[in-house]
Protein backbone atom coordinates (compact mmCIF):
# COMPACT_ATOMS: atom_id res chain seq x y z
CA UNK A 1 0.00 0.00 0.00
CA UNK A 2 1.12 3.58 -0.59
CA UNK A 3 0.53 6.27 -3.63
CA UNK A 4 2.73 8.93 -4.43
CA UNK A 5 2.59 12.39 -4.42
CA UNK A 6 3.38 12.56 -8.75
CA UNK A 7 0.85 10.08 -9.00
CA UNK A 8 -2.06 12.09 -7.45
CA UNK A 9 -0.66 15.10 -9.23
CA UNK A 10 -1.05 13.18 -12.46
CA UNK A 11 -4.40 11.95 -11.80
CA UNK A 12 -5.76 14.98 -10.63
CA UNK A 13 -4.49 16.98 -14.11
CA UNK A 14 -6.74 14.40 -15.81
CA UNK A 15 -9.70 14.66 -14.10
CA UNK A 16 -9.13 18.35 -14.33
CA UNK A 17 -6.95 19.66 -17.15
CA UNK A 18 -5.80 22.91 -17.28
CA UNK A 19 -7.44 25.72 -18.66
CA UNK A 20 -5.55 28.77 -20.14
CA UNK A 21 -2.44 26.79 -17.71
CA UNK A 22 -4.58 26.76 -14.91
CA UNK A 23 -4.01 25.22 -12.49
CA UNK A 24 0.13 25.75 -12.97
CA UNK A 25 2.05 22.77 -12.46
CA UNK A 26 2.55 24.04 -8.68
CA UNK A 27 -1.04 24.77 -7.87
CA UNK A 28 -1.91 21.30 -8.75
CA UNK A 29 0.69 19.80 -6.43
CA UNK A 30 -0.39 22.32 -3.64
CA UNK A 31 -4.20 21.14 -4.27
CA UNK A 32 -2.96 17.36 -3.44
CA UNK A 33 -1.43 18.82 -0.46
CA UNK A 34 -4.01 20.71 0.80
CA UNK A 35 -6.59 17.75 -0.01
CA UNK A 36 -4.70 15.56 2.27
CA UNK A 37 -4.33 17.68 5.47
CA UNK A 38 -8.21 18.45 4.86
CA UNK A 39 -9.01 14.65 4.58
CA UNK A 40 -7.07 14.70 7.25
CA UNK A 41 -8.60 16.71 9.47
CA UNK A 42 -11.85 15.40 8.69
CA UNK A 43 -11.24 11.38 8.31
CA UNK A 44 -7.72 10.92 10.58
CA UNK A 45 -6.93 7.36 12.07
CA UNK A 46 -6.19 6.14 15.35
CA UNK A 47 -2.72 5.22 15.92
CA UNK A 48 -0.65 4.32 19.02
CA UNK A 49 3.16 5.63 20.34
CA UNK A 50 4.45 6.37 23.16
CA UNK A 51 6.85 9.22 25.01
CA UNK A 52 10.21 8.38 26.42
CA UNK A 53 9.95 10.37 29.47
CA UNK A 54 13.16 11.73 31.00
CA UNK A 55 13.21 12.99 34.44
CA UNK A 56 13.94 17.40 34.46
CA UNK A 57 12.96 17.34 30.58
CA UNK A 58 8.98 18.73 30.28
CA UNK A 59 9.21 19.34 25.48
CA UNK A 60 9.26 15.75 23.77
CA UNK A 61 8.80 15.91 20.02
CA UNK A 62 5.53 14.26 18.46
CA UNK A 63 5.10 12.26 15.44
CA UNK A 64 4.47 14.23 11.94
CA UNK A 65 1.10 12.87 11.27
CA UNK A 66 0.00 14.12 14.61
CA UNK A 67 -3.27 15.60 14.52
CA UNK A 68 -4.54 15.56 18.15
CA UNK A 69 -4.30 13.74 21.34
CA UNK A 70 -6.59 10.92 21.87
CA UNK A 71 -5.44 9.30 25.32
CA UNK A 72 -2.37 9.29 27.16
CA UNK A 73 -1.42 6.27 29.66
CA UNK A 74 -1.11 7.69 33.38
CA UNK A 75 0.29 5.54 36.31
CA UNK A 76 -0.71 8.02 38.97
CA UNK A 77 -3.04 6.79 41.46
CA UNK A 78 -5.58 7.61 44.38
CA UNK A 79 -3.05 7.11 47.01
CA UNK A 80 -0.71 10.09 45.64
CA UNK A 81 1.93 7.87 44.35
CA UNK A 82 2.68 7.51 40.42
CA UNK A 83 3.42 3.81 39.46
CA UNK A 84 6.32 3.71 37.20
CA UNK A 85 8.81 0.70 35.79
CA UNK A 86 11.71 1.86 37.54
CA UNK A 87 9.71 1.91 41.08
CA UNK A 88 6.78 3.79 43.04
CA UNK A 89 7.39 7.59 43.11
CA UNK A 90 5.93 9.06 46.22
CA UNK A 91 3.92 12.35 45.46
CA UNK A 92 2.19 15.63 47.46
CA UNK A 93 -1.35 15.14 47.74
CA UNK A 94 -1.22 18.26 45.81
CA UNK A 95 0.44 16.89 42.75
CA UNK A 96 -1.49 17.09 39.11
CA UNK A 97 0.15 16.96 36.00
CA UNK A 98 -0.49 18.59 33.06
CA UNK A 99 0.33 18.50 29.30
CA UNK A 100 0.00 21.26 26.69
CA UNK A 101 0.28 20.37 22.76
CA UNK A 102 1.38 23.42 20.55
CA UNK A 103 2.36 22.42 17.04
CA UNK A 104 4.49 18.88 17.22
CA UNK A 105 5.53 19.64 20.61
CA UNK A 106 4.17 18.08 24.17
CA UNK A 107 5.09 20.08 27.09
CA UNK A 108 4.57 18.74 31.23
CA UNK A 109 3.93 20.76 33.78
CA UNK A 110 5.54 20.34 36.27
CA UNK A 111 8.16 19.24 34.11
CA UNK A 112 8.70 15.32 35.34
CA UNK A 113 10.94 13.85 38.22
CA UNK A 114 10.52 10.28 36.74
CA UNK A 115 11.50 8.48 34.21
CA UNK A 116 9.29 6.11 32.12
CA UNK A 117 7.68 5.27 28.69
CA UNK A 118 4.11 6.49 28.58
CA UNK A 119 1.93 4.89 25.69
CA UNK A 120 -0.79 7.10 23.93
CA UNK A 121 -3.16 6.99 21.06
CA UNK A 122 -3.77 9.85 18.74
CA UNK A 123 -5.30 10.55 15.50
CA UNK A 124 -3.27 10.70 12.60
CA UNK A 125 -3.16 12.81 9.16
CA UNK A 126 -1.24 11.05 5.95
CA UNK A 127 1.99 12.09 5.61
CA UNK A 128 4.11 12.71 3.41
CA UNK A 129 7.31 9.75 4.03
CA UNK A 130 10.77 11.45 4.90
CA UNK A 131 11.89 11.69 1.13
CA UNK A 132 8.68 13.82 0.65
CA UNK A 133 7.18 11.79 -2.53
CA UNK A 134 5.16 8.61 -0.66
CA UNK A 135 1.99 8.82 1.43
CA UNK A 136 3.04 5.33 1.98
CA UNK A 137 -0.53 4.44 4.41
CA UNK A 138 -2.83 5.81 1.53
CA UNK A 139 -5.16 3.44 -0.20
CA UNK A 140 -6.97 3.53 -3.11
CA UNK A 141 -10.12 4.60 -1.13
CA UNK A 142 -8.42 7.49 0.44
CA UNK A 143 -6.83 8.73 -2.89
CA UNK A 144 -10.12 8.57 -4.45
CA UNK A 145 -11.77 10.70 -1.93
CA UNK A 146 -8.77 13.01 -2.05
CA UNK A 147 -8.76 13.58 -5.24
CA UNK A 148 -12.37 15.43 -4.93
CA UNK A 149 -11.34 17.83 -2.44
CA UNK A 150 -8.51 18.55 -4.16
CA UNK A 151 -10.95 18.98 -7.80
CA UNK A 152 -12.66 21.60 -5.95
CA UNK A 153 -9.61 23.39 -5.32
CA UNK A 154 -8.60 23.57 -9.15
CA UNK A 155 -12.55 23.87 -10.69
CA UNK A 156 -12.16 27.73 -7.94
CA UNK A 157 -8.95 28.81 -9.23
CA UNK A 158 -10.56 27.91 -13.09
CA UNK A 159 -14.00 29.95 -11.94
CA UNK A 160 -11.89 32.72 -10.19
CA UNK A 161 -10.02 33.22 -13.98
CA UNK A 162 -12.92 33.24 -16.10
CA UNK A 163 -15.33 35.26 -13.58
CA UNK A 164 -13.55 38.79 -14.34
CA UNK A 165 -13.89 37.96 -18.54
CA UNK A 166 -17.53 37.02 -18.80
CA UNK A 167 -19.75 39.40 -20.23
CA UNK A 168 -23.01 39.36 -22.90
CA UNK A 169 -24.28 41.64 -25.35
CA UNK A 170 -27.28 40.60 -27.53
CA UNK A 171 -27.34 42.03 -31.48
CA UNK A 172 -30.46 42.16 -33.24
CA UNK A 173 -30.99 37.65 -33.06
CA UNK A 174 -27.75 37.11 -31.98
CA UNK A 175 -27.07 36.57 -28.23
CA UNK A 176 -23.44 35.90 -26.90
CA UNK A 177 -22.56 35.22 -22.72
CA UNK A 178 -19.59 34.01 -22.39
CA UNK A 179 -20.39 33.94 -18.52
CA UNK A 180 -21.88 30.43 -19.52
CA UNK A 181 -18.93 28.54 -19.11
CA UNK A 182 -18.08 29.81 -15.66
CA UNK A 183 -21.89 28.92 -14.66
CA UNK A 184 -21.20 25.43 -15.62
CA UNK A 185 -17.94 25.15 -13.72
CA UNK A 186 -19.51 26.48 -10.97
CA UNK A 187 -22.01 23.78 -11.09
CA UNK A 188 -19.67 21.22 -11.80
CA UNK A 189 -17.95 22.97 -8.46
CA UNK A 190 -21.21 22.28 -6.17
CA UNK A 191 -21.49 19.07 -7.53
CA UNK A 192 -17.75 17.61 -6.56
CA UNK A 193 -17.43 19.09 -3.71
CA UNK A 194 -20.90 17.57 -2.37
CA UNK A 195 -19.52 14.23 -3.55
CA UNK A 196 -16.38 14.65 -1.10
CA UNK A 197 -18.33 15.35 1.60
CA UNK A 198 -20.60 12.84 1.25
CA UNK A 199 -17.58 10.33 0.54
CA UNK A 200 -15.86 11.54 3.95
CA UNK A 201 -19.18 10.44 5.90
CA UNK A 202 -19.53 7.49 4.69
CA UNK A 203 -15.46 7.01 5.27
CA UNK A 204 -16.10 8.16 9.05
CA UNK A 205 -19.08 5.69 9.29
CA UNK A 206 -17.56 3.04 7.39
CA UNK A 207 -14.41 3.05 9.93
CA UNK A 208 -15.28 4.85 13.12
CA UNK A 209 -12.83 7.48 12.48
CA UNK A 210 -12.43 9.91 15.28
CA UNK A 211 -13.31 13.80 14.56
Amino acid sequence: MGITLATLVSRLQADVPAVDSVPSSDQYTRAIKDAVADFSRRCGTEKIDSLSIVSGTAAYTLPDDFLKMIMLESFATADGVLITGEGIIPLSTTWEERHYIRGLTITFNPTPSYTMTREYRYKAAWALNDDGDEYEDMGEEEAGIILLRAATACLTKQSNVMAPEAFSYQQGDVSVNTGTQTLAVRAQLDSVEKSYLEACEKYNGQYGVLV
